[in-house]
């Protein structure tokens, strides 16, 4: 019953994980992660840990065959994976950090030296080690509903399941995407789309991670329909008359009813408009064809080639649907010129900057958005929460020899699956075992350009494919783990899959364990290996714990982020912020008390410093200053658990502005914190713009070096950017009225080289 409940809440996960907008936010992120910590629990109170298999569970129990070994190098892989990320966020000493990561012993030392964090013999290799805790939870999530897919996934009856839910899911995305795009009026879950308009893109805000959510299930669809139309058992040489006979044998109203889900799917990526995702989505037709003409000249020698014909049929019914409904923009889209191309390219370069600054062990999991503004040269006014490439992010947090701990992992399990593919006879693990490979392998190559792996849903249905191949064509019981004779399809097909369809060994195969499911009878011990009751407790209790070691950051930061959601409602329904004061801070108070995320303690300073503004405005001074403790506080709370996030260092440069203004009695101090902060983000021109004009309104009180600091950053400023220097000059004219003191100093400075 367990098993049955654990595989149960796997299907239920998956129809879940695209509907919230492909679960990115934090709430859906946690129901994930809840459910799967729930879902790996059950399975181990359950005995899914170190029990013995059952050979002959029977149609009934669903157990089905021992579930699939992974092979060593891939374990191997994972585990130094694994580890390295746990190294990120462990403290270690400060001469072992300063030897794997230079850059980040700097960052941390420059806590101490600005009097932020105290002197301390330890340090993370993590740039933000509390962003990173949550990545690596939700990371090991990812593997822990793997690992509980390949666990309960054991029989034909189950896989075939699993494949529907996968169909069904990418069939709902593309027909709403479609009916949402082909009504006239976008929107997702009735809220209007303000991305992406005229395109497909289901309950997902980019279209690009529609189409990698669509492009996995497309090959898996192919395969399917190839299985149900017993393409993999047609004999050779049928003439065509004999062939029509054949693909109906099964019934041809499913075989034409599945052919639709395929082209529907495609239908969406089509219409999906992202380029990648078409380019991906005829690869994958490409490789299917391919797979399908060559599997039995792979399996027997000299055999003919045979053409994927039913491929190419529902390839050409996709294009051919997309010419009758209007593929007028999707061509447009790839005819216009790609302004994004550009940047790409920049995002690129600067990732790769990045990565030879953190080699060894990456800047932490979850730190590129904070991390990539260090290496910007303009501007371009976009906040870069993903490096647009999935291996190059995966190299920048996480370091050269984790990413290719786990690049190795997935080539090994890739090579691995290929060869179980060409050794196995079985029509159904040959069809399904190729269409989840084929899904791995689309996503992998739509990495290249975007980052669908940091999209929740799209990473657990890529975890799924991957396993789901591993479980059809690794099955280790039965005769080649072929299904079996008498097997239901859940399509309501009812037919015998054929001799040697059968998942459990044939009555005269009689293995040590085996039942019978005639007669009932075992021929030998029921378990196939005993299991010490300590080893399995011992096993049992470690599972434990490490769900309950997970679960609890991840309830901590789903606590915060909901009182959060709860601050930002009552703001807006707020007359005024210092009416409302009380309220809207013991929200935030005890989000910041929920979780060690600097998010909340910088909208905790944001809030003190509007209240600090407002007490300013009405003549309250000391309440200004007072409000202004609470919030450099906050702020300076929020830099020792991020330290690398320059928009916070930005304000609490003018949080120290406020205090006894208009004297600015802390100068100095919000000086030194404009600086860290254009430290962190060289070519933010707001940033830039801010601190040309406070030090040149300074100028006559500034020393040489702080005035050499303010001029050596205006010269790298306007060098990047042309427009700067009049931009300054609008500034200064709405203040002063003329650029006249302006003039002088920028006369003092000298020429632009």
């Amino acid at each position: 019953m367990p098993d049955r409940i654990v595989f149960a809440g796997l299907c239920a996960v998956l129809l879940f994980v695209p509907l919230p907008i492909g679960s990115v936010r934090e709430w859906s992120v946690f129901a994930f992660e809840a459910a799967t910590l729930a879902l790996f629990l059950l399975h181990v109170l359950g005995g899914g840990l170190g029990r013995g298999v059952r050979r002959g569970g029977g149609r009934e129990s669903g157990r089905g065959d021992a579930p699939a070994a992974l092979p060593v190098a891939v374990k191997a892989g994972l585990a130094i994976f694994a580890v390295l990320l746990a190294v990120q966020v462990v403290p270690l000493p400060e001469a072992a950090v300063e030897v794997l990561s230079p850059r980040a012993h700097a960052v941390q030392a420059a806590l101490v030296e600005d009097g932020i964090a105290a002197t301390s013999p330890w340090m993370t290799l993590s740039l933000s080690p509390a962003a990173g805790l949550a990545e690596i939870v939700l990371t090991l999530c990812y593997g822990l509903f793997g690992y509980l897919v390949l666990r309960t996934a054991r029989s034909r009856r189950r896989i075939e399941v699993l494949v529907l839910v996968v169909l069904a899911s990418a069939l709902f995305q593309a027909f709403y995407g479609m009916a949402e795009v082909f009504s006239g009026h976008e929107a997702i879950w009735g809220r209007p789309k303000r991305h992406g308009l005229g395109s497909v893109t289901g309950t997902y805000v980019n279209r690009n991670h529609l189409a990698g959510f669509l492009e996995m299930a497309f090959p898996l669809s192919l395969g399917y329909l190839l299985v149900k139309a017993r393409y993999f058992a047609m004999e050779k040489g049928l003439s065509l008359r004999r062939r029509i006979v054949w693909f109906g044998q099964e019934s041809l109203q499913w075989t034409l009813l599945l052919g639709l889900v395929p082209v529907f799917i495609g239908l969406g990526i089509v219409f999906s408009k992202s380029r990648s995702g078409i380019m991906v989505f005829a690869a994958t037709a490409a490789l299917t064809a391919a797979a399908a003409a060559s599997w039995r000249a792979l399996a027997e020698e000299g055999s003919e080639r045979r053409l994927g014909r039913l491929v190419r049929v529902v390839v050409a019914a996709v294009l051919a649907a997309a010419v009758w409904l209007g593929v007028g923009p999707v061509v447009r889209r790839f005819a216009e010129v790609d302004i994004t191309t550009e940047n790409r390219r920049t995002f690129y370069a600067n990732t790769l900057e990045m990565i030879g600054d953190f080699p060894l062990t990456g800047a932490g999991k979850g730190s590129f958005v904070n991390a990539y503004p260090m290496y910007e040269k303009l501007d371009d006014r976009l906040s870069l929460s993903f490096a647009h490439n999935d291996y190059l992010e995966l190299a920048a947090e996480n370091g050269l020899p984790a990413a290719a701990a786990l690049i190795a992992a997935g080539a090994a399990l890739l090579v691995w699956l290929f060869g179980l593919w060409r050794r196995r006879r079985d029509p159904f693990a040959k069809g399904i075992g190729m269409g989840a490979g084929l899904g791995v392998v689309a996503l992998l190559l739509h990495g290249f350009t975007d980052f669908n792996l940091q999209i929740p849903a799209n990473a657990v249905y890529f975890t799924t494919l991957a396993m789901l191949a591993a479980a059809v064509l690794g099955r280790r019981g039965g005769r080649n783990g072929d299904t079996y004779q008498r097997y239901m399809s859940p399509m309501g097909a009812g037919q015998p899959a054929g001799k040697n369809g059968d998942m459990y060994p044939p009555a005269g195969d009689m293995y040590p364990g085996y039942v019978s499911p005639k007669s009932g009878k075992k021929s030998g011990d029921m378990y196939r290996r005993y299991v010490s009751p300590v080893r399995k407790l011992v096993k049992s209790a470690l599972a434990a714990a490490l769900a309950v070691a997970l679960f609890v950051p991840a309830l901590r930061d789903f606590v915060g982020f909901r009182r959060l959601d709860a601050y930002r409602a009552a703001r807006r329904q707020a007359r005024s912020v210092e009416s409302a004061f009380p309220a809207l801070e013991a929200r935030l108070l005890a989000a910041a008390e929920a979780s060690p995320r600097a998010v909340f303690d910088v909208e905790l300073g944001r809030l003190y410093l509007e209240m600090g503004r407002v007490a300013d405005q009405a003549g309250r001074e000391e309440e200004r200053d007072a409000f202004c403790d609470r919030a450099v506080a906050r702020y300076l709370r929020a830099v020792a658990a991020n330290p690398i996030d320059a928009g916070t260092r930005y304000e609490i440069g003018m949080a120290y502005l406020l205090y006894n203004y208009p004297l600015m009695t802390y100068q100095s101090r919000a000086s030194a914190h404009f600086r860290r902060a254009l430290e962190l983000k060289p070519a933010d021109e707001t940033i830039n713009l801010n601190f040309a004009y406070l030090h040149f309104s300074w100028w006559p009180g500034l020393d040489e070096a702080e005035k050499a600091v303010a001029a050596d950053i205006y010269r790298k400023m306007a060098a990047r950017d042309p427009g700067f220097p009049a931009r300054l000059a609008d500034r200064w004219t709405q203040a002063y009225g003329s650029t006249e003191r302006l003039d002088a100093v920028l006369a003092e400075i000298g020429p632009i080289q």
